[in-house]
């Protein structure tokens, strides 16, 4: 049997307690001060990375290419930066903005111009200089702008190594442009140009539409015939050509010419005037004379009635005398004189007054 543990229980006094009371709290201080060390080293490496880590960005009117890089990876292909987004920058990449808007080749020859006018030959072998512009959009599909990059882009250094920079045409862009749409544009235009006589090129309004539609439907064809692979790298054209101009020393000569026709045909237009107002004169006279003879004839039938009425009038006057002779015989009785020669044993016999004509 075991013996019952006699040893003493020794019951901490007042003083003891309190020192591990204090020894207690002070512990919980050290862990929230360990607590408040490592949160904010925390903090400092979460904003220390923060920093580090950058992102990429494209506007609303550019795409990205991206391409590995670093140290030990190779350039191979990772997707796109789409227009209007944002992702992180890894390290060692690199990005190669390209243009998402609408863009414009223009060859007006003028300030800022991407070309100088094209040069042409008619079809009666007289140079013209044709200027204009082309719109067109860059395809953005990203597996195609990628094998855009690798094949053309690339090799001309045609995009930008950052964003918002596209206001600037880049020189390898323009390069590039040059080597693929001016051989085709040349083409169109001169196949076009051929079918006209210099004139017709300068003067005709319509054949502008002619050869704003060939450009429209032919460029694609012919670019896409020097591009390698089946892409449609570009799309989406839009030609405005613009009229065809001569040589100066045409334009004057053309001038020249038209103003001779003008002057020719004003003298032409006054001599016909003259000739018809001549025409008009003569025909008014010889309708006046006209008018004039018969007016005359007129009068002499006139007098030739009045004669005849007069003679009928005599005649009547006449008639009752029996003859002209003694018609005169009484109208010389009438004015007092005697027409009868003076004889012996006779006597005049003078007509009834009945019978007599009034005077």
């Amino acid at each position: 049997m075991a013996k019952p543990n006699t040893t003493p229980t020794i019951f901490p006094t007042g003083d003891n307690g309190g020192s591990n009371s204090r020894g207690s709290a002070a512990g919980r201080i050290t862990g929230l001060l360990k607590t408040a060390v490592v949160l904010g080293v925390l903090a400092a490496i979460v904003i220390g990375l923060l920093s580090v880590v950058r992102t990429v960005t494209s506007p609303a009117d550019e795409v990205a290419v991206h391409k590995g890089g670093g140290v030990i990876e190779a350039p191979n292909s990772k997707g796109c930066v789409s227009a209007n987004s944002r992702e992180i920058r890894r390290p060692g990449d690199k990005y190669f903005w390209y243009p998402a808007s609408q863009r414009t080749y223009n060859f007006t020859g003028g300030d800022g111009a991407d070309h100088a006018a094209f040069n042409v030959v008619s079809k009666d072998y007289q140079p013209l200089d044709v200027p204009g512009s082309v719109e067109f959009t860059l395809n953005v599909d990203c597996e195609v702008l990628t094998r855009f990059h690798d094949s053309i882009g690339n090799r001309y250094a045609a995009y930008y190594t950052s964003s918002d920079e596209w206001d600037d045409t880049p020189r390898g862009w323009q390069t590039m442009l040059d080597l693929y749409f001016a051989p085709a544009l040349d083409a169109t235009l001169d196949r076009v140009a051929k079918k006209y006589t210099w004139k017709e090129l300068y003067a005709d309004p319509t054949i502008k539409d002619e050869m704003n539609k060939a450009v429209n439907e032919q460029l694609a064809a012919l670019i896409q015939q020097k591009m390698p692979g089946e892409d449609e790298f570009f799309k989406g054209f839009s030609a405005l050509i613009q009229q065809p101009q001569p040589a100066d020393t045409l334009v004057q000569a053309l001038g020249d010419e038209e103003a001779a026709k003008a002057q020719a045909a004003a003298a032409k237009a006054k001599a016909v005037a003259d000739a018809e107002t001549q025409q008009a004169k003569a025909i008014a006279e010889a309708e006046a004379a006209k008018q004039a003879a018969q007016a005359q004839v007129a009068v002499k039938e006139a007098e030739a009635k009045i004669a005849k009425l007069e003679a009928q009038i005599r005649e009547q006057e006449i008639e009752p005398f029996g003859s002209v002779k003694e018609y005169n015989n009484w109208l010389a009785i009438q004015q007092g004189l005697n027409p009868y020669q003076p004889t012996y044993g006779g006597s005049v016999v003078a007509p009834a007054p009945s019978s007599s004509p009034s005077p």
